[in-house]
């Protein structure tokens, strides 16, 4: 059996991981609706996504794509998870975040800072409508 190269590898399960998380999340949204405002909302994108997507993002994405090099894991996350944030507003703040958040996790070497700025943040989205 052929080995593949770690930079090919790396790629390969930096992008699985992406789009199972995709994939997972269209299908929670389906077989679990959540209606507008209320606590439910609340706790779906200011507690579980931030946990989820900086697990994905900044622990799975980034920590295998860094055969890669620090600033390539850093900005593959990055563009992987503005490219599911929707519009292209809403994926230009997502980049953004995502090579801030992303530094952020390579300089800590944790996870929960992130977490913790991104849920801040999505509670501030939230509440402005």
């Amino acid at each position: 059996m052929h080995k593949l190269n770690p930079r090919t590898a790396a790629l390969l399960s930096a992008f699985g991981w992406a789009v199972g998380y995709l994939l997972a999340g269209k299908a929670l949204a389906v077989l679990l609706p959540v209606p507008p405002g209320g606590a439910a909302r609340f706790f779906r994108v200011c507690l579980l996504a931030p946990l989820a997507e900086e697990g994905v993002f900044r622990g799975a994405v980034q920590r295998r794509a860094q055969p890669l090099g620090r600033e390539q894991a850093i900005l593959l996350q990055a563009v992987l998870f503005a490219l599911q944030h929707g519009s292209a507003a809403a994926m230009a703040y997502a980049l953004v975040c995502g090579l801030g958040l992303g530094w952020l996790a390579d300089r800590t070497g944790h996870l929960w800072p992130g977490m913790l700025l991104h849920s801040a943040n999505n509670l501030l989205v939230l509440a402005m409508g």
